[in-house]
């Protein structure tokens, strides 16, 4: 290995530390707990040196932003890879959004934080991995006009950006609520979420 690609890997795995241990600090701390002293402290590394790889506490939120959407489009793309009607692939899109936020609540929040922080600017490359992810929905909802199964009255362009929405909102009141809910109404998750998705089926269809 040569001398600049061995420093070039010393580089990138440096970053991926540095990285990972932001992630480890949110995990304690939540999103809004991420500094630059506490990577510095979980890395053992000088806060001059992570500023040699990261500009800022934002940068590395958008990074691990952009690693989170990238994964919830995988998820994404094995329900439009799979086998399913469009309508159905459209439920399951929804229903892929709330396990992922089961299974990967610090990526869901990272996904999210975008939506629900107006302050914060997304950079071209952060548009870039939302918008495969809506290019992806809206190709399923196409297909489903296309095919006539799809309520005529929905456009699917519109469909996609209000389900997106819905969905993050219904994961939001989950999240947020959860307890109170199954506490004083002795209503489930899974319960709101079967109604969610039913509610779309009935919504969705011609």
């Amino acid at each position: 290995m040569s001398t600049i690609t061995r420093k070039q890997k010393e580089k990138e795995n440096r970053r991926d530390d540095i990285l990972k241990a932001a992630e480890k600090v949110m995990q304690a701390n939540g999103l809004h707990g991420l500094s630059i002293d506490l990577i510095a402290s979980e890395t053992e590394l000088a806060k001059g040196t992570i500023y040699l790889y990261f500009k800022s506490k934002e940068e590395i939120l958008s990074f691990l932003s952009i690693k989170a959407r990238n994964k919830l489009y995988n998820e994404f793309l094995k329900v439009r890879k799979s086998e399913n009607a469009p309508i159905e692939k459209l439920k399951l899109i929804s229903k892929a959004n709330y396990n992922f936020y089961k299974k990967y609540p610090l990526y869901h929040d990272l996904v999210s934080l975008y939506e629900v922080n107006n302050t914060l600017t997304e950079t071209e490359e952060m548009y870039l991995s939302s918008d495969k992810i809506s290019k992806l929905v809206s190709d399923i909802a196409y297909e489903a006009a296309d095919n006539g199964t799809l309520n005529p009255n929905l456009n699917p362009l519109h469909l996609t950006m209000i389900l997106w929405g819905i969905s993050v909102g219904v994961v939001q009141l989950m999240k947020v609520k959860g307890l109170i809910i199954k506490e004083k109404m002795d209503i489930e998750e899974q319960e709101l979420l079967n109604t969610f998705l039913n509610l779309l089926d009935n919504g969705l269809k011609k």
